[in-house]
């Protein structure tokens, strides 16, 4: 029997599996860090106008100082899982047909807005920037590239705010952001006594605690215009994140001892092999107008993600350099666009209705059962009441839609088809309170 190449083997269970996921994409940006502005559309950038100012835009902190201390928690239940795969020629080949397990994710966030003095405030925030995953049966087609996959990233954020001017204010802060990451594929090789490929083994990638992190910082500026207009911009940095791992190796039996003998030679099974990356999640613009009446906010906002920083994925083994690889990715850089609209029936109760159109920076050719990814647009709608002078409330729900989008030839990993049938709906609730 010929001998397997012990660094194929390993570049083929590790190396592949990491790259796109790392990465994100439109289906992994989150900005649903309010429930107030996520029943908006996200359209916030111009408007900045509770707690959540420090995501949306710090700025709108500084218009605050007259609103005491204010706290502000939530989460958003994120139902996602709904996409169905359709197989191209030559693999895995016209009529195969699969579908994602749905999940449920629930991103939280939490802000707290102190007032130093009446044209400065001070704010702190914890967010989930990037996340969720994706999940495939045991007996799919693709699950050699990836059978689940879990993203987690929280962002910590001190933020000051300054009014320059009754009409003028500027934010600034800084993001510490870490991340998690646990994925799993199986490994494949074709079983010489059978001529058909088999399940060798599984490969297990993850980091354990909270140590893959890096820096960053964002800024943004808010002009009250008369007339009720209103001008915001937010700019958020690159985070240039040290990703250090585990990779653990489980070995199946295939029913032929001496071919898993083969197998258990070349593959570290019941090892773990450190590996370390670096990724450069993307920085951020967004520019919004809005119009505020006595009744009714409407606000647009142009938003555009830095993909172009992940051009390829590194992925080196410190104790094992003969392993390194370099993976290319060419994500590109792409264009928001949102819409948001609130009617105040009365100082205690408020409804919201929103738009979106978000594009994919995902590229064809880097689409896998990691993530297929397309351009999605979304609707949303949403009410917030008060309770008392204190507290009060923001239940906001959002339905995403995700273009299909087909490799047709062009699959980096060579599984070809088309992910299609795409969707989540997302439910949440935010409290607040003033002290």
């Amino acid at each position: 029997m010929a001998s397997l190449s012990r660094r194929t083997l390993l570049c083929a269970a590790c190396v592949v599996m990491l790259a796109p996921t790392l990465a994100s994409g439109a289906g992994f940006a989150l900005f649903e860090h309010g429930n107030r502005g996520m029943a908006m559309g996200g359209a916030m950038t111009a408007v900045a106008d509770d707690p959540s100012a420090l995501f949306w835009n710090p700025a709108g902190l500084a218009f605050q100082t007259d609103e005491g201390i204010q706290f502000m928690a939530g989460a958003t239940f994120i139902t996602a899982g709904d996409q169905s795969f359709e197989g191209q020629s030559p693999y895995p080949g016209d009529g195969y047909t699969a579908e994602q397990k749905s999940q449920i994710f629930y991103p939280a966030h939490a802000y707290l807005a102190y007032p130093v003095s009446d044209n400065v405030s001070f704010g702190f925030s914890v967010l989930t920037p990037f996340g969720l995953g994706t999940w495939w049966d045991e007996d799919f087609a693709g699950r050699f590239i990836s059978k689940r996959v879990d993203l987690r990233t929280f962002n910590a954020s001190p933020n000051i705010a300054f009014k320059l001017h009754d009409a003028i204010a500027f934010g600034i802060g800084a993001d510490y952001l870490v991340g998690q990451i646990d994925l799993t594929r199986n490994i494949g090789f074709i079983n010489p006594f059978t001529q058909q490929l088999a399940d060798v083994g599984q490969v297990h990638l993850h980091t354990d605690d909270l140590s893959s992190d890096g820096w960053g910082w964002h800024a943004g500026l808010l002009f009250k215009m008369p007339k009720g207009l209103s001008l915001g911009i937010l700019y958020r940095s690159e985070i240039e994140v040290d990703f250090t791992g585990i990779g653990s190796f489980t070995q199946y039996s295939t029913g032929y001892p001496e071919f898993d003998a083969v197998i258990a030679s070349q593959i570290p099974f019941g090892e773990k092999i450190p590996l370390v990356s670096k990724i450069t999640f993307p920085d951020y613009w967004s520019v919004g107008v809005a119009w505020t009446g006595e009744t009714c906010t409407v606000s647009a906002q142009w938003g555009r993600m830095g993909w172009d920083s992940f051009p390829e994925l590194p992925i080196l083994f410190p104790e094992d350099p003969q392993f390194d690889s370099t993976v290319e990715q060419n994500y590109e850089t792409v264009d928001q666009f949102r819409l948001g609209f609130e009617w105040r029936t009365s100082e205690h109760l408020a409804f919201q209705a929103g738009a979106l159109y978000d594009k994919t920076p995902q590229p064809t050719e880097s689409m896998s059962p990691l993530l297929g990814d397309g351009d999605r647009t979304g609707i949303s709608l949403g009410l917030s009441f008060t309770m008392g002078e204190h507290f009060w409330t923001d239940l906001g729900y959002m339905y995403l839609d995700f273009d299909e989008r087909c490799t047709d030839g062009e699959s980096l990993d060579g599984y070809e088809g088309c992910y299609r049938d795409t969707s989540a709906h997302l439910i949440g609730a935010t409290l607040g309170y003033r002290f």
